[in-house]
């Protein structure tokens, strides 16, 4: 009876062999970064589509977009809590309780990490308390995800995922990856392994826009310059070569103009009140990072390419890293 059982138990284990992943066989973030760089012009519609609409999101939820941002890493201190006790919960899951538990946090780091003064990190997460948004329970931390309609990154998933299988196609025709992935396969798997895939999504894109705020100074005045930039991209993208590199695309775009936005637009896209719109258009004007024409419709400036071309490599660097992860996590499973 043992042999039996034993002889039942190895082809058992044979029959449920799993073959493990080839190392020599994973996407690496130097092969991620290089394709984005080669293939900037192809993609980069793509990328400001999804950060232009993530952005009006976040603006949308509490008018400000600090207290987003406060919200957002103190929930990620949250999913890193999760991913450290290898605890993976998919999107239904996770927002099935109004209310979560996150991590406990002080003041010094909020405006360490996120780049704002200490009284007004106080400020922001008093006035969070105020509204019922974050909730003290002796030791506990409450987050109560029913105050201000918060929304759920559904359509950030499906945006993000649209993303990610268009570069697969760049990242085939590159020699990089053996087949292309569909908007599908993205959205499944971020969904079913939902806190571990948006813990990586945070990590990059915290860092990323935070990039951009310490080079204009506040979240609005860089999303209402970034809208003015894409729409002069978007008009003009069918005088660049698909193979435009990432460094020519970047001094085309500021060396030649399109056809420019006028306020009431920016407004309309980014959610700001054209009020607050037209206060920051003109301090970019001040600046010189935009110009207007006889028609009332802002165009990019003349800005320093270096500058924010070294911003614009930061950011690509963080969304390879990002890509690499999660198309590695893909090819594994």
């Amino acid at each position: 009876m043992d042999c039996v059982q034993n002889g039942f138990v190895i082809y058992m284990l044979k029959f449920m062999r799993v073959d493990i992943p080839s190392i020599s066989k994973q996407l690496s973030e130097d092969q991620v970064f290089q394709s984005i760089n080669k293939n900037f012009a192809q993609l980069n519609n793509h990328w400001f589509n999804f950060q232009l609409e993530w952005l009006r999101g976040a603006y949308s939820s509490f008018k400000d977009q600090d207290k987003y941002l406060i919200i957002i890493y103190l929930v990620n201190k949250t999913m890193n809590f999760f991913s450290r006790s290898f605890i993976v919960l998919d999107y239904d899951s996770y927002y099935l309780k109004s209310k979560i538990e996150i991590s406990n946090f002080n003041i010094i780091n909020i405006s360490k990490d996120l780049l704002i003064t200490k009284e007004t990190a106080r400020r922001k997460v008093l006035e969070l308390e105020k509204l019922g948004v974050l909730k003290r329970d002796k030791k506990k931390i409450i987050l109560d995800r029913n105050k201000l309609g918060f929304q759920k990154p559904g359509q950030s998933i499906e945006r993000i995922s649209i993303f990610l299988s268009k570069f697969t196609e760049t990242l085939y025709e590159d020699g990089f990856i053996g087949k292309k992935y569909s908007k599908e396969v993205f959205q499944n798997y971020i969904r079913k392994n939902f806190t571990h895939c948006w813990k990586l999504f945070y990590e990059m894109q915290i860092p990323l826009i935070l990039g951009w705020k310490k080079a204009f100074g506040d979240f609005e005045t860089w999303h209402i310059w970034a809208i003015i930039v894409t729409q002069n991209s978007f008009k003009r993208s069918n005088n660049f070569d698909s193979k435009t590199d990432r460094e020519k695309y970047i001094i085309d775009l500021f060396s030649k103009s399109g056809i420019g936005i006028n306020a009431m637009s920016v407004s309309e896209l980014s959610g700001i009140p054209r009020a607050t719109v037209v206060r920051k258009i003109n301090n970019l004007l001040k600046k010189k990072l935009i110009i207007v024409d006889n028609k009332k419709l802002y165009h990019p400036g003349k800005i320093e390419i270096k500058k924010y071309s070294d911003i614009n490599k930061n950011a690509m660097h963080l969304l390879s890293v990002f890509t690499c992860k999660i198309i590695n996590l893909i090819q594994i499973n």
